[in-house]
């Protein structure tokens, strides 16, 4: 019989038949013939005769503790794990059911000891294994009981701590971040999931030397640093890892070269992995890479990276880029592109970003996060160094602009790609600070140079604009009217609304839509319910 989810009912009729067994017999009916009375009668006294036996007989008479061990697994798959554990002390007999359940979900660490015997009392294979908190124990902690998980984990391996924000680093200062011990990752030969992530990059992680993690498909690391002999490149290829399909490194300390050739991996993702000095790949399936801010930031090294991946298809580089050093061989089926570039600052800060992008001529899709500083009045205006981009039919543009106008560099932007076809603007700008969420010092220099609120520009080729997160800002409704003047071949437009915006200002903002379009462009208007988008639909 198959195993419930957590927290869904069991399958039909998977409790009844049990509890039928435990139910008492009819009372034995009398052959002598009584006096005629009616069925209402008769049946009000066999029930009452029922319950009068009920009630004689099974005052205090422990039922559940008689059913088989794998009911009682299913009433406890209903609970939460820890209010499971509690069963423990009801009776000798429920001592170590919970041991016995498929999935565990530990929402702090557990005492080290304890846990481990738990684990190791059973052979249950794990589906979900799940421990996090707040700073519950130290991380060194953890080893003591992963040995006893690594032969029972069948599924997914997460372990969590969130942390506590550190003042003397900003919540995460790399190399001043406290100590809270090693983990020794044991071999999870069955695990397909695994999952380890710290908040501020102060756990240490050993690889294990030996052994083959034969059904792990994905694997996430975040927050740690690296200690032992062994090579995580190593631990990850394909001799070790024969189907790894998903690798994510995150935040990580002490991971200088990182040489992998995997027969199985379709998506590397590598972000601030402070301090890699070497990067080389062979994957011949890998479909997505993303390098975001991992070599080291000194001009007398260049980064050295060699990348064979022939089916690639997304690529995301923001990171140094010294074509002498950094090879990404070919990709020829390449079809999304995303990098960053600065707005305002010291010229050398897009370099790197200018001689990547001049390597790719022809591609579907380009990414383009337009970064600005806070304070821009004491800086260079760059976006003239960006004469040409990839000939493109899809351009996702992601303003992140601490409340100041994205006209001028967004308008640059479409003036040297005028024959996309979709264009895509996210407005969420997770960077923004509430108190600038819609304005930026009067004497700020962001709304220039003015032409763009004045040139003409003809994108007769765009059929579909997506604005994502708008709030309806001076600087974001100014740039919107513009569009629909240079759109004029624009078939449809879609908007979604930020969930900060009233249910009033939606209102009042689609009609504003409606006012700047044209009869032949379809509108729609998403609005977020309950953190769902939905269709909007005006009561009008």
């Amino acid at each position: 019989m198959a195993e419930p989810r957590r927290g869904s009912p069991p399958p039909h009729g998977a409790l009844a038949p049990r509890l039928c067994l435990a139910s008492r017999p009819r009372a034995a009916t009398s052959g002598t013939q009584k006096s005629p009375i009616s069925m209402e009668q008769q049946g009000g006294e066999e029930a009452a005769a029922k319950r009068a036996k009920r009630s004689s007989g099974a005052a205090g008479e422990d039922r559940l503790s008689a059913l088989p061990d794998d009911v009682l697994v299913l009433i406890l798959l209903r609970l939460r794990t820890l209010e499971a554990a509690r069963t423990s002390v009801l009776a000798r007999r429920w001592r170590g059911v919970w041991a016995l359940l498929p999935e565990l979900q530990l929402p702090v660490f557990p005492e080290p000891r304890g846990f481990s015997d738990a684990l190791a009392a059973s052979t249950v294979p794990l589906r979900c294994l799940f421990v996090g908190g707040r700073r519950g124990a130290p991380a060194a902690s953890v080893s003591d009981w992963l040995p006893a998980a690594a032969p029972r984990v069948a599924g997914e391996l997460t372990v969590v701590d969130i942390g506590r924000e550190s003042s003397a680093n900003g919540g995460g200062g790399g190399e001043e971040a406290e100590e809270s011990g090693a983990i020794e990752l044991p071999c999870f030969e069955k695990a397909t999931s695994i999952s380890f992530h710290f908040h501020l990059r102060s756990v240490g992680l050993s690889m294990p030397p030996a052994g083959v993690f034969a059904r792990l498909t994905d694997l996430y690391l975040n927050g740690v640093w690296f200690i032992g002999a062994c090579d995580l490149g190593e631990a990850v290829s394909s001799a070790r890892c024969p189907c790894l399909q998903k690798l994510t490194l995150q935040d990580a300390l002490e991971l200088h070269n990182l040489v992998i050739h995997s027969d199985s991996l379709k998506v590397l993702l590598l972000w601030k992995l402070r301090g890699l000095q070497q990067l080389s790949v062979m994957a011949p399936v890998l479909e997505e890479l993303s390098v975001v801010k991992c070599f080291v930031c000194d001009q007398t090294q260049h980064p050295v990276a060699s990348i064979s991946a022939p089916q690639l298809k997304l690529l995301k580089w923001v990171d140094t880029y010294d074509p002498s050093s950094v090879h990404l061989g070919e990709m020829e089926q390449l079809k999304s592109l995303s990098t960053i570039f600065a707005v305002y600052g010291q010229e050398m800060l897009n370099h790197a970003c200018l001689k990547f992008m001049s390597c790719v001529k022809v591609i579907e899709s380009l990414t383009l996060v337009l970064a600005y500083m806070q304070e821009i009045n004491y800086y260079q205006y760059l976006m003239e160094d960006l004469t040409i981009l990839p000939e493109i039919t899809s351009l996702h543009l992601i303003p992140r602009t601490n409340g100041h106008s994205f006209g001028a560099c967004s308008f640059h932007i479409l003036r040297i790609c005028p024959g996309i076809k979709q264009l895509i603007m996210d407005l969420s700008d997770r960077f923004i600070m509430e108190a600038q969420a819609d304005e930026c010092p009067p004497d700020c220099i962001c709304g220039q140079p003015p032409n763009w609120k004045t040139e003409e520009l003809t994108l007769n080729c765009l059929h579909e604009v997506e604005i994502q997160e708008f709030r309806g800002s001076e600087h974001e409704l100014d740039f919107v009217k513009r569009l629909f003047s240079w759109a004029t071949a624009l078939k449809r437009m879609a908007v979604t609304f930020d969930c900060s915006v009233s249910t009033s200002m939606v209102k009042e903002l689609s009609q504003v839509f409606r006012a700047f379009s044209r009869p032949e462009i379809c509108m729609e208007f998403y609005v977020y319910h309950k953190k769902v988008k939905v269709l909007y639909a005006s009561e009008d």
